[in-house]
């Protein structure tokens, strides 16, 4: 009798352990495609005229405060979810990003100017804590590439 039961606990642990993993395994699997990011081309300038792009919304502005220009423009916005495969991004003619989710907020960004690789980041990304790349323009201008969980 004893030997029964024990063979009937050992039968419904091995059961409760397999549904736990599968549970936790299809949780893994959904907060990964869960992840999903904004991801802003702005464009900076001193430019006192107008220009053919809506202005970049007060509290992204506030976030590129740290730098000189005074007016800040989206050129491009998308959002996009991520699965375990990397994902290239068209955010304008001359510039792609490759993204690739390492684990839970941390993001592999690569960043191409006209077809060529132009520079490779690792960084934490979360909705507090945005990522911001940035390079010179002509004519005393910038561009930047903003990105945010959401």
């Amino acid at each position: 009798m004893m030997k029964m039961f024990q063979n009937s606990a050992s039968k419904a642990f091995t059961w409760l352990s397999c549904f736990v993993l599968m549970a936790s395994a299809g949780a893994t699997q959904v907060s990964a495609a869960d992840s999903k990011l904004e991801v802003h081309l702005v464009w900076g300038t001193n430019d006192e005229g107008t220009s053919k792009h809506k202005s970049l919304e007060p509290l992204l502005a506030k976030k590129l405060g740290m730098f000189k220009w005074k007016k800040y423009y989206t050129v491009n916005r998308k959002e996009i979810a991520l699965d375990q495969d990397p994902q290239k991004i068209s955010l304008s003619k001359k510039c792609d990003i490759k993204v690739k989710q390492l684990d839970e907020h941390r993001y592999e960004i690569n960043v191409y100017g006209e077809g060529k690789h132009v520079r490779k980041i690792t960084e934490k990304i979360t909705k507090e804590d945005s990522l911001v790349i940035a390079g010179d323009d002509k004519n005393d201008c910038a561009w930047f590439i903003l990105i945010r969980e959401f």
